[in-house]
């Protein structure tokens, strides 16, 4: 059953008739389709099915020109090693890429390393003296009620506090500053006050 040109799919339309006749086979490639009952009609069937499927990959394959046979052949042929030529180059770039996140799995982990260490130094306790006024500078680990406590003890080392501020450094530390003035009873040295605050953050 031919088709006409007017139902035919549309990446037909930029064939010549002369480029269509190009498609030409040879009748004894079908001569086993031959049947005695209807053995025309199977011939021209498996000949125009055929046809149909060299002008799908004529359209298919990119800078192809030519319409015979041998050229659509030749040309899917080289198509086909230029896919799996992309494929390989593709998955190497997939492993290279994993093998680089690897690595910066590995950074990151040696990174919290390093952190979980230095964190065992904390608190970090910096005190600085002018006349009366004292400013602390506290790195610590972030807890529950830590603030509190420490604004408690100072008070207890006769040290009124005038200012204080918290800002919290990454997830799980704290950045705290505070002014406070030496009252009467304030009879420590700087060391003395860097020691006493370290060991009352600790034993929180």
């Amino acid at each position: 059953m031919e088709e006409s040109g007017e139902n035919s799919p549309s990446y037909h339309s930029n064939l010549e008739g002369d480029d269509v006749n190009d498609l030409c086979f040879d009748d004894e490639e079908f001569s086993d389709a031959v049947d005695p009952m209807t053995g025309e009609t199977d011939r021209k069937e498996s000949k125009q099915e055929l046809m149909e499927k060299l002008l799908s990959l004529f359209a298919t394959i990119p800078g192809l020109k030519k319409m015979d046979n041998t050229s659509i052949l030749d040309k899917a042929s080289e198509y086909v090693k230029q896919l799996q030529e992309r494929v390989r180059e593709l998955e190497q770039e997939i492993e290279s890429n994993s093998n680089s996140n690897e690595g910066a799995t590995s950074c990151e982990a040696n990174c919290n390393d390093n952190y979980h260490g230095w964190n065992e130094d904390l608190p970090e306790v910096k005190v600085r003296v002018l006349q009366k006024d004292v400013l602390v500078i506290i790195h610590c680990e972030k807890k529950k009620g830590v603030m509190l406590k420490i604004l408690s003890h100072l008070e207890n080392l006769h040290l009124s506090v005038v200012n204080s501020s918290v800002l919290r450094f990454g997830k799980s530390t704290l950045d705290i500053t505070i002014i406070a003035q030496m009252g009467d009873g304030y009879k420590m040295t700087v060391d003395e006050l860097v020691k006493t605050l370290r060991v009352a953050i600790l034993t929180q």
